[in-house]
């Protein structure tokens, strides 16, 4: 058998090389990406503060079970803020992530006639009573609900 040498220039392309197509693929990616991430991401202010309320009050739950002392969240129809039970009263907490926090612009919670709504956990973690929050945007509401074991979870929208 006999080899034959033909040169480079002579020989037919009869395709892409793999770093040509990796190119590709890398820019069909970032520009996937950027298409992506220009899209709002879809969630509304009333859904990131129902969110954030329900993480900070479990955790407000963990945290009076880790520090064997009653904790509680007041609710008012501008914002909530978080207090602890030291020496037979109950003061407000100021470090992270339990400081005062007002709604976002157009969120209010409905804490009805009553005024603001308070809800204090033991500190076996059990609430005081069962609790809804319903906060309320401007087309639409979100029910933040207290079960009476302590779990904190988001319900549905409420028409």
């Amino acid at each position: 058998m006999m080899r034959q040498n033909i040169p480079m220039a002579k020989q037919k392309s009869a395709g892409f090389t793999l770093v040509e197509m990796m190119v590709v693929l890398l820019i069909v990616g970032l520009m996937a990406s950027i298409v992506v991430f220009s899209f709002p991401s879809g969630s509304s202010a009333l859904e990131e503060d129902a969110q954030r309320f329900a993480a900070r009050t479990a955790a407000l739950r963990d945290n009076a079970i880790l520090q064997s002392r009653p904790m509680a969240v007041q609710v008012t129809p501008s914002g909530y803020s978080f207090l602890e039970r030291r020496k037979g009263s109950w003061s407000v907490i100021e470090d992270k992530p339990f400081v005062s926090t007002d709604w976002s612009s157009g969120v209010r919670a409905a804490t009805g006639e009553t005024g603001p709504m308070m809800i204090s956990f033991e500190s076996t973690g059990l609430p005081s009573e069962q609790a809804e929050l319903v906060l309320q945007g401007k087309e639409q509401s979100r029910r933040v609900l207290i079960a009476p074991m302590g779990d904190v979870t988001l319900a549905g929208a409420r028409p």
